[in-house]
């Protein structure tokens, strides 16, 4: 494809003269809104007059007026603009669109169109002096002649002082991309310092063009007139031979048309140009147009020396960038940090890219097949890495993906398909598999039970903690932590008395409950209702208690007990019969011995009193008392909230129904006299779902 710049990528600037102007020379030249590129924006001021501009002497503010409207954006401008020099303005990604840096960056140039710029002098819009304006202050710019969204606002050639009123005539008005925009030039002025009357000035100018495009660039002059007598032109021009090749040069439209020009180009990465004619040469406008080959991507420097009009050295020219971008999208090689990829597991995808991307653009991409994801926004390693972590949801099959966003740094949009790892597999997820063979048996209830109680169940192939998605198979109860009740449920399973562990894990988790005795020496632990699983651990006890005694022969159980632990896995298929003494554990001293249980899936805390032999739920939201009692028993709900459906139940000690009624107030009282003195009763208050709140052993003292 053949691209002809109509704004000069090396062009050159030759002037003759330039009147002396006062500071008062200084005013915005230019002003673009990029259609393709919002952080292409900026503003360009120019010095139009033969001092330089020094604004730490003169405080100078460019302002933004929002929509006409109370919001202003205010810079306090730095540095200095020499005569005939431009001072450019941009924003952070200004210097990777243009391949050179703005004299100043900023944030406030986020107008959308409609926006009034303006120069204030000795303070900004609330104390200054207006000097400059474009566009009108208070007025929403839609639909006004000067708006410029998507457009470019070049002051005309001609415009040599700033004016305080929007002035139609002093402007062009055009559609625009970063193409079409030339920071840092002024009509072919600005590129440093203006040559004193009779001397000549050259300069070249940054632009961007695609690899594989043939670029034409224009060399600029500025007006000559017949008294001038230019007939006569020659320099010499350097480039990197690796970004760019040299095609042809071509006198056809230009100034020059009708002379003649040779072009020595034996020598890789540079030129000689010359150039005669009989007449002089009269206007503004290109000398030559050089047409290039961009090559690869990259950035050449773009020099010229040694150049003459007539036999009148052009003295100090500036150097130039030429950026070549890249005329092929970007493509992302995917990898992952597993090989298998199950559901509760984190997925770390890194996408490596083909070339560097921009910065200021986010890279995304979507997941499609087994699970559908519109959207997932990847975190910047570096230039070229990107990285996003994604939780593995509860799906099976392939998972395809497709890059959505994201540009290099010439703009190019990235590809959607990966040039690798476009896609991976989700593995299925069996709750209750615990080791992963595809079986479900008693073995994963046990591994599941030993892991309860804090052993490593699996050490040298999933080394404690467990890997996320092997935790979720264990925890099928959907209750926080691995427990015996999961155990149970497993094992449940196994033996096909539940099909599942959603609707048909219900039958493990009925009311059921634990209590707790002092028989001689030993602290026994009996089961009531549908106990399936329970987990005990000792707190700050542990120094006063033995190695578990008696445990019932139906019971799978698993064992912590060291120096700094006690804790007990205890769970079973089928619930035990009501009131049996499930475990004995022998104690040595006196005090209190605390325990956490998790029955089934319910937490609690029980005290057992080594003195008394008194064993309760640990609950101060409820009080039972007197306790040992007498004729008369009183319970005190306290804080909790009774609510509709809350039951009080009583049994005996051979787990005997003796009170099974509502209880819905704060207080109850309850007669015991026709309880013998010296006898046991277990009291529990029954949630409306069945769960217990809290229970108690009450001993009957006697009736006086």
């Amino acid at each position: 494809m053949k691209k002809k710049l109509t704004i000069a990528l090396s062009g050159a600037l030759l002037l003759c003269s330039f009147a002396v102007r006062s500071q008062d020379g200084l005013f915005i030249s230019e002003i673009v809104d990029p259609a393709d590129d919002y952080s292409g924006r900026f503003v360009e001021l120019f010095n139009a007059g033969s001092e330089p501009v020094d604004f730490s002497a003169t405080p100078c503010y460019l302002s933004r007026q929002s929509n006409g409207g109370t919001s202003w954006g205010e810079l306090l401008l730095e540095g200095t603009v020499a005569a005939g020099a431009t001072f450019v303005i941009g924003g952070s990604g200004f210097a990777d669109l243009y391949g050179f840096a703005p004299d100043q960056v900023t944030g406030i140039l986020i107008g959308n169109g409609n926006d009034a710029y303006c120069l204030f002098s000795g303070g900004d819009h609330t104390g200054g002096t207006l000097h400059d304006i474009y566009g009108a202050i208070d007025i929403d710019g839609t639909g006004e002649p000067w708006e410029y969204g998507d457009q470019r606002a070049l002051r005309i050639a001609g415009v040599a002082a700033p004016n305080t009123v929007w002035t139609a005539a002093e402007w062009e008005i055009t559609a625009a991309g970063v193409a079409d925009a030339d920071p840092g030039i002024h009509h072919g002025e600005g590129g440093g310092d203006l040559p004193l009357p009779g001397v000549y000035g050259l300069s070249v100018v940054n632009d961007t063009v695609a690899a594989g495009d043939t670029a034409i660039v224009p060399v600029m002059v500025s007006y000559l007139t017949t008294s001038d007598h230019v007939i006569s032109w020659q320099f010499e021009l350097t480039y990197d031979s690796t970004i760019l090749d040299y095609l042809s040069g071509t006198l056809t439209g230009t100034l020059s048309e009708g002379g003649t020009v040779v072009v020595n180009s034996d020598s890789a990465g540079s030129l000689s140009v010359r150039y005669m004619n009989a007449e002089p040469l009269t206007g503004e406008g290109a000398i030559i147009d050089l047409q290039f080959s961009a090559l690869a991507p990259g950035t050449s420097a773009v020099l010229i020396s040694d150049a003459f009009l007539n036999n009148h050295s052009v003295e100090n020219p500036a150097g130039g960038d030429v950026v070549v971008m890249s005329a092929v999208p970007p493509a992302a090689a995917i990898t992952y940090d597993d090989t298998l990829h199950r559901f509760a597991d984190t997925l770390l995808i890194t996408a490596t890219f083909s070339e560097q991307m921009d910065p200021a653009v986010p890279v995304t991409f979507s997941l499609q097949g087994a699970v559908t994801v519109p959207e997932v926004v990847m975190s910047r390693v570096n230039d070229t890495v990107y990285t996003a972590a994604w939780p593995v949801p509860k799906a099976e099959g392939d998972v395809e993906v497709v890059m959505t966003g994201g540009r290099d740094l010439w703009g190019s949009t990235v590809l959607p398909a990966p040039l690798s790892g476009g896609s991976f597999a989700i593995v299925p997820f069996s709750p209750g598999d615990v080791d992963d063979d595809g079986l479900i048996l008693a073995y994963d209830a046990a591994l599941t039970l030993q892991h309860s109680v804090g052993l490593d169940p699996l050490p040298d192939v999933d080394p404690l903690p467990w890997e996320p998605w092997r935790d979720s198979t264990a925890n099928v109860d959907g209750s926080p932590g691995i427990t015996a009740n999961d155990a149970a449920l497993i094992l449940q399973y196994s033996a096909g008395l539940i099909t599942g562990f959603g609707e048909g894990a219900k039958k493990g988790v009925t009311a059921a409950d634990v209590s707790v005795e002092v028989v001689g020496d030993e602290i026994v632990f009996y089961s009531h209702g549908a106990l399936v699983g329970l987990n005990v651990s000792a707190v700050e006890s542990a120094g006063l208690l033995g190695t578990p005694q008696g445990i019932a022969e139906q019971l799978l159980s698993a064992m912590n007990i060291n120096a700094t632990d006690y804790r007990i896995g205890l769970c079973t298929a089928a619930a035990l019969p009501e009131g049996t003494a499930m475990m004995r554990i022998p104690y040595d001293g006196s005090g209190t011995a605390t325990f956490n249980l998790r029955i089934n899936k319910e937490e609690r805390v029980v005290a057992v009193d080594l003195a008394t032999g008194m064993g309760g739920v640990a609950d101060d939201r409820f009080s039972v008392y007197p306790n040992p009692a007498g004729r008369r028993l009183f319970i005190d709900a306290g804080g909790a909230a009774m609510a509709e459906g809350t039951r009080i139940r009583m049994t005996d000690q051979r787990g005997g129904k003796i009170m099974d009624e509502p209880f819905e107030e704060r207080y109850r009282e309850i007669d015991l006299s026709g309880y013998p003195a010296g006898g046991l009763l277990y009291l529990q208050i029954v949630s409306p779902a069945g769960e217990v709140i809290a229970g108690q052993k009450v001993m009957v003292s006697g009736h006086e």
